[in-house]
């Protein structure tokens, strides 16, 4: 049997079908970006609380109408070069839960608060399906919720109503890829006491990126613009930088200091764990959106990298006079 998609009562972009990830009465979904989680949906019954969310599953196969019927009216959502999925109500053995009433916990850990919310799906009648909403296509998610909803057998489902510019803009928020960032360092190997270390961030990661998000009529884009690096250098000491930083030119001075995103260390790491500093950048994304006459902010995403830092002592060499 196969636990229902249980959306309507919250937008959310899935990463796996529903049906699949729902079965056994339980099901979570993360919704975020991979480095900066958003939310959490989780769904149980009789009021039960939500365990730890599980491994998503695989891709889902791509739901076929069943022999004489329409393909019913679905969205499309768009982000990227491979996050497209095409939306729809499609005929299914889903079977409601006895009660006829399944709870709903979705958790914004933006927020860091809960709401429990009910579904509630209309009466099993003669000669006919169940339908739930699913998603498929490459890069696919599932997303834009419905109940899930029953029709006589020949009866195809109406257009759903268009989500509003909000619930849009969620949805784009979480088709957004943002890159992990490469960190770049001279001296490339170990560096050196008292001598200034330059630090910058590989290129592809300090681009804009956006995702749209569509449905007939309504389109609504978010945008993500990387603000600022800010580096803990395992030392004790952080550093901001308001760019990615500028890369040591080839032929450079080793004692010039970098004119925007550097570090002189005071100590060797010779004490430190594994004999290296732990660096870490994080890079700092302020996102927006705009479409259908509406815009807005999310609170900023984040993106991180980590690298080892050796930092050795300079050996100062003497001369004696006669």
């Amino acid at each position: 049997m196969r636990a229902p998609v249980v959306g309507g009562v919250v937008v959310a972009m899935l990463l796996a079908s529903a049906a699949e990830a729902m079965a056994g009465g339980w099901g979570s979904v993360d919704c975020a970006q991979e480095s900066s989680p958003y939310c959490d949906l989780g769904a149980g019954r009789n009021g039960g609380r939500a365990p730890q969310p599980p491994v998503a599953p695989g891709k889902p196969a791509r739901p076929q109408p069943m022999p004489g019927q329409q393909q019913p009216w679905g969205d499309s959502i768009i982000g990227g070069n491979d996050t497209t999925a095409k939306c729809s109500y499609v005929r299914s053995n889903y079977q409601p839960p006895a009660n006829g009433v399944q709870t709903i916990v979705f958790r914004d850990v933006r927020r860091n608060g809960a709401s429990v919310v009910f579904a509630e799906f209309r009466r099993q009648q003669p000669a006919g399906a169940w339908y739930v909403y699913r998603c498929s296509g490459p890069g696919v998610h599932d997303g834009l919720y419905r109940v899930p909803i029953w029709l006589p057998d020949g009866q195809v489902p109406a257009a759903a109503a268009s989500p509003s510019p909000q619930e849009l803009a969620d949805q784009a928020r979480a088709q957004l890829r943002l890159p992990t960032p490469r960190i770049e360092a001279n001296p490339p190997g170990d560096k050196l006491v008292s001598l200034s270390t330059w630090m910058w961030l590989d290129r592809s990661s300090w681009d804009t990126r956006q995702a749209t998000v569509a449905v007939p009529g309504v389109s609504v884009t978010a945008v993500a613009v990387p603000a600022m690096v800010s580096w803990s250098m395992g030392d004790g000491e952080d550093v901001t930088c308001s760019g990615p930083g500028t890369p040591y030119p080839a032929a450079g001075d080793p004692r010039a200091p970098s004119p925007d995103c550097g570090h002189t260390y005071r100590r060797s790491s010779a004490a430190a764990p594994g004999q290296h500093f732990a660096v870490k950048a994080t890079v700092h994304w302020t996102v927006t959106w705009s479409g259908a006459g509406a815009s807005g902010t999310f609170p900023d995403l984040t993106t991180s990298a980590t690298a080892a830092f050796r930092v050795a002592e300079v050996q100062a060499l003497g001369t004696g006079h006669r």
